[in-house]
């Protein structure tokens, strides 16, 4: 039975392949890194040989300042809202299950197809390529005390809410962009609470959805007791 070998080359180490001379009567292949042989076989049990480069993820900064997620408790967060260029820019404001920040009121928002669905459509996601609306299991994640801390501070002169995971140092800001009133399309508490919407309707009350609210308190948590009309911000997470 003939093998078929895959060897991997990195930025410190390459392979050489040695075939023995034709007196020999079982001419072997002889694999070796930094002079010593690390694997040989018989030349006819090779069927082919293929080498692949191993891909190295680049190394991030804990804050993510060079990076499009971080990983905190288990989940890759975006570094920045959906819409926004920087970490502490508002980014848009998102009715629940809206793919557009063009804003209906709220007689107009129940008349859509929007607040009917039972959870936040991928069709629907402003998210971008690769990314997705959280769950609430997800934002639940993200305010679990026990792996996470949160700390009300700024960022360049932003208000907001930083969530570090306890184990790797990983943080991200998420920035205190209040809400876009259901009854009139102003924003509101600018610079003092952050709404983030979650993918999760609120099933006892299926016109309300489950969202991530931040403030200067000293603590973060998901509720679900306003409207899926109210415009939120979103922080997506990486699929």
């Amino acid at each position: 039975m003939k093998t078929k070998i895959t060897t991997f080359i990195t930025a410190t180490a390459f392979l050489l392949l040695f075939a023995s001379i034709a007196i020999a009567q079982n001419p072997k292949a002889y694999f070796k890194k930094n002079g010593t042989t690390v694997f040989q076989t018989a030349i006819a049990d090779i069927d082919s040989i293929v080498f692949k480069q191993e891909i190295i993820e680049p190394a991030c900064e804990k804050d993510g300042a060079n990076c499009l997620w971080v990983k905190i408790n288990g989940v890759k967060w975006a570094t920045r809202n959906v819409g926004a260029s920087k970490p502490e820019d508002f980014g848009g404001y998102y009715q629940w299950n809206s793919p557009t920040t063009n804003f209906l009121l709220y007689n107009d928002y129940n008349n859509s197809s929007y607040p009917k669905s039972t959870t936040w459509l991928p069709a629907n996601d402003p998210s971008p390529a690769g990314f997705r609306v959280p769950t609430l299991a997800e934002l639940q994640s993200l305010t679990n005390s026990t792996y996470v801390k949160y700390e009300w501070t700024t960022r360049n002169g932003v208000y907001g809410g930083r969530f570090t995971d306890r184990s790797n140092g990983n943080c991200i800001f998420l920035p205190a962009a209040g809400y876009r009133w259901l009854n009139d399309g102003v924003v509101y508490y600018a610079g003092s609470y952050g709404y983030y919407w979650s993918s999760t309707q609120y099933d006892s009350y299926d016109l309300n959805a489950y969202y991530l609210y931040i403030s200067s308190s000293g603590f973060a948590y998901w509720n679900s007791n306003l409207h899926k009309s109210n415009g939120f911000t979103v922080r997506p997470v990486a699929e």
